[in-house]
């Protein structure tokens, strides 16, 4: 004897009783990448006569949180380079971050690098003038900024 194969009804509820999809039932749209504006934050941050050697980015999550980690590293030049480069390092870590869709969660200073090229003439002329020392100075830092997603 051989069974009819019949298959289940669908049953689909009534326009009146089926919920409407909303668009935050969707999984959410991935955000924009925020590293172009980190980097031009630090760089209003920290003024004029700086550079930028180097910056990377890389994604970040945590268990209730997702981001992305920024490595910046910053070339201040002249010499009132250190005073400007503690500047900076001093208001980084309390600074105000205007990044639509992201959230500033830390900002610090991982290492400072003091670079100094001195250069002497080997001329026999009197070596305290100073036409015959130049001296450039610098000051690298290397910054980490951690973003996360505002929901």
């Amino acid at each position: 004897m051989t069974r009819p194969q019949t298959q289940p009804k669908l049953s689909v509820p009534s326009t009146r009783n089926r919920q409407r999809l909303r668009s935050r039932d969707w999984p959410r749209q991935p955000r924009r990448d925020p590293h172009v504006r980190v980097i031009t934050q630090l760089s209003e941050l920290a003024g004029s006569d700086m550079s930028i050697i180097a910056s990377s980015s890389r994604p970040w999550a945590s268990a209730t949180f997702i981001g992305a980690q920024h490595r910046v590293i910053l070339r201040f030049a002249g010499k009132d380079a250190p005073e400007r480069a503690a500047r900076f390092a001093e208001c980084l870590p309390e600074a105000e971050f205007a990044i639509a869709g992201h959230i500033v969660a830390d900002a610090c200073v991982d290492e400072w690098l003091r670079e100094t090229n001195k250069r002497e003439d080997t001329a026999d002329q009197d070596c305290t003038d100073k036409g015959h020392q130049a001296q450039a100075e610098g000051l690298t830092l290397r910054i980490t900024v951690l973003t996360v997603e505002d929901w």
